[in-house]
């Protein structure tokens, strides 16, 4: 499979995605992190039920402010922190 093979899977997988109402994983698979993934790449996901993933992120933006990553992902971070801060589900510790 090419690569062109691979973004058109990926852009038909963020559709079916939106269709059903996962709006925010729709758009991460089409313009954020995810779309730029590998086919065998690894990654790391956190939920807004996480109640450590706030506390992760903040991590990773301290960690991202030092090594120079550009201010435009610092500020996504920020965003998904209130996006998770402001969802209205339950919270727990990861499974």
């Amino acid at each position: 499979m090419s690569d062109d093979d691979g973004r058109a899977v990926k852009q038909e997988c963020a559709k079916r995605l939106r269709e059903a109402g996962f709006k925010y994983l729709a758009a991460e698979l089409e313009h954020g992190s995810l779309s730029g993934l590998a086919k065998d790449e690894p990654f790391f996901l956190l939920c807004g039920r996480d109640r450590l993933a706030p506390t992760a992120i903040k991590a990773w933006i301290e960690a991202a402010r030092i090594s120079n990553v550009p201010d435009h992902k610092l500020e996504s971070a920020h965003e998904t922190i209130e996006a998770i801060e402001g969802w209205p589900g339950d919270r727990h510790y990861p499974d």
